[in-house]
C-alpha cells in the first residue's frame, strides 16, 4: 500500500510541475539567453560593384532578452518581448582579381546585422506545458558591417607566390540597410519547473537592403532560448 501511496504523490508532484499554463488573468516575466543560428537568403555579396560569387552560410550567433505574459483563456496566452538578437551570417574564404598578377585573398568573411526585436506572439498550449505559437515581430537595425581578412597575393610568373601583410578589415553597412525588418515568427515552447526551452524560426518578409535595384536578401532566422518564468 506504502509503494502505491508513494507512486501516487510522485505522479500527482510531477504532473502539477509540468503544467505550463497558469490561471486565467495572470502575468509572468521570462527572462531568457540562447542562439540565433542565422543567414541571408540571396547566395551572392557584391563588393565595389564586382559580383564575388559566395554562398551564405548559417552561423551561430547570440540571443537575450525578456518577454512578459498574460493568460487570455484556460490554453491561451499572449507575450510580448524585447531582446537583443545578433544576425547575418558566414561566407566561404573568397579570392579574387587576377590570378597571374596580383589578387586577393578574404578569409572569415562575416555579414554581422544586430537587432532589437520586438516579438507580439500567441501562444497555444497543446499539451502541460508544450505550446504553439506564432504572431508579429519588428527588428530595429543597431548595426550591420561586413568583417574579414584580407590577405595581398602577388603572382609571379614563375608560379611563385608572395603573400603580403594580413589585415583585420571592416565595412560599414548601415546606411545601405533598412532600419527595420518585419518578420513572422513561428515555434513550440516547453516548459518544465518553470524553465521555458523556445525554439523559433522567423520568416522575414522585408528585403535588408533599401536599395530595389540591389539582390533582393532577407534575414532566415532560427532561434533556441532558455528561460525562467516568474510569475507575478
Amino acid at each position: 500500500m506504502k509503494k502505491y501511496f508513494v507512486l501516487l504523490l510522485m505522479a500527482l508532484f510531477f504532473s502539477s510541475a509540468m503544467k505550463g499554463q497558469e490561471r486565467v488573468g495572470t502575468f509572468s516575466l521570462i527572462p531568457k539567453i540562447g542562439v540565433s543560428l542565422a543567414n541571408l537568403s540571396g547566395e551572392e555579396i557584391y563588393y565595389n560593384n564586382a559580383e564575388i560569387p559566395a554562398k551564405g552560410k548559417y552561423n551561430a550567433r547570440f540571443v537575450g532578452g525578456v518577454e512578459a505574459v498574460y493568460q487570455m483563456l484556460p490554453m491561451t496566452s499572449i507575450s510580448i518581448g524585447v531582446g537583443y538578437v545578433q544576425q547575418g551570417c558566414r561566407f566561404s574564404d573568397l579570392e579574387f582579381g587576377n590570378p597571374e598578377t596580383i589578387s586577393e585573398s578574404w578569409d572569415d568573411v562575416r555579414s554581422r546585422l544586430d537587432y532589437i526585436q520586438c516579438p507580439l506572439t500567441i501562444n497555444q498550449y497543446i499539451a502541460d506545458g508544450l505550446a504553439v505559437k506564432a504572431g508579429l515581430q519588428l527588428g530595429f537595425l543597431l548595426n550591420s558591417d561586413y568583417s574579414f581578412s584580407l590577405t595581398p597575393i602577388k603572382h609571379f610568373p614563375d608560379g611563385s607566390i608572395e603573400y603580403g601583410k594580413t589585415e583585420d578589415m571592416t565595412i560599414d553597412q548601415k546606411d545601405v540597410m533598412r532600419s527595420v525588418d518585419v518578420s513572422i515568427p513561428v515555434g513550440l515552447s516547453y516548459e518544465y519547473l518553470n524553465v521555458v526551452l523556445d525554439a523559433r524560426y522567423h520568416f522575414s518578409l522585408t528585403d535588408i537592403y533599401k536599395d530595389k535595384s540591389w539582390p533582393s536578401e532577407k534575414n532566415k532566422v532560427f532561434t533556441i532560448t532558455v528561460g525562467y518564468k516568474f510569475n507575478l
